[in-house]
């Protein structure tokens, strides 16, 4: 039975990807939940943030002495790599473009009105 049902939402969500997103289908975050250590390529930008925070589809980013902040939403492009959004914290400019690495770290670039200031690092 659990053979026959599993089958059942597979063909659903293969329908629903063919009509066009029709349907209920969860995706895996592009970045899985947790906290990840970063390093970044700003001159002495580590000494202020730390890494981010990954929930689902939200994000946030991690500063020195416990601090959170810069919120944004997280989506994939169409080559596997996670972009973030800092349109809530009204900072529509801003994007992140972060590539996952075959050891399980990334690998991310800044970009502020489409052009890159930054680069950064990210692992647990």
């Amino acid at each position: 039975m659990r053979a026959i049902t599993r089958g059942i939402v597979i063909a659903g969500a293969a329908i629903g990807a063919a009509l066009g997103g029709a349907g209920t289908c969860v995706a895996e975050p592009a970045v899985p939940s947790g906290t990840y250590q970063g390093t970044t390529t700003a001159p002495a930008g580590e000494l202020i943030w730390k890494g981010k925070t990954f929930q689902g589809d939200t994000v946030v980013n991690n500063f020195a002495f416990g601090l959170t902040g810069l919120a944004g939403t997280t989506s994939q492009d169409g080559n596997g790599n996670t972009v973030i959004d800092y349109s809530p914290s009204g900072l529509g400019f801003l994007t992140d473009r972060i590539s996952p690495n075959a050891d399980g770290s990334y690998t991310g670039a800044v970009y502020v009105g489409g052009n890159q200031v930054g680069s950064f690092g990210l692992s647990r």
